[in-house]
């Protein structure tokens, strides 16, 4: 094979290539269109989980060592826990009524959300508050209802939980003047 031959097919192969790897992104971008991206409100999370036997072992417990602080007469554990307790509270406070990340929350869960997102039929979970941009053709999904489900509410629970998407979050700014 001449020079110029050998040019000419190296030139054929490159552009052949670059032409299957250009249809290789327009399918690969036109598979976004499947998408399903589930969203879910994080107030109703942070609202189900305040009501979760678990939240209420942990407040049960926190008390009892606040109470037994004090009868010790340690004021400086006692005065510790008081805060770290008041501190907890703003923190749900700003997740439960604004748009605070719950992630703290997740984490407790963390095992169940593949299963979660299974059930909902979803490819991605994300907090509503979190979408920034979503591609045309890509489904956005109310998983909420799934999302709360590992604290256990009760059906009364999740039919305030719906009332409360329903209203806008308070802004954070708002929360924030509200402390203590």
């Amino acid at each position: 094979m001449r020079k110029l031959e050998r040019i000419v097919l190296i030139v054929s192969v490159a552009a052949w290539a670059v032409a299957v790897g250009g249809i290789a992104a327009a399918a690969e971008e036109d598979g976004a269109a499947g998408l399903r991206v589930g969203i879910f409100d994080s107030r109703a999370v942070a609202i189900a989980y305040a009501q979760s036997a678990p939240f209420q072992e942990c407040v049960r417990s926190m008390k009892a060592e606040y109470r037994r602080a004090k009868e010790a007469g340690d004021e400086e554990r006692a005065r510790e826990l008081e805060e770290r307790g008041q501190d907890h509270q703003h923190l749900l406070h700003k997740q439960g009524f604004g748009t605070w990340p719950v992630d703290d929350i997740l984490e407790m869960v963390q095992d169940e959300i593949p299963d979660l997102a299974r059930a909902a039929g979803v490819d991605l979970i994300v907090s509503r508050w979190d979408v920034v941009y979503l591609r045309p053709g890509a489904e956005l999904i109310d998983v909420t209802e799934f999302m709360v489900r590992p604290f256990d509410p009760s059906p009364e629970m999740l039919a305030g939980l719906d009332e409360i998407r329903k209203v806008d979050p308070v802004p954070l700014e708002e929360l924030e003047s509200h402390r203590h």
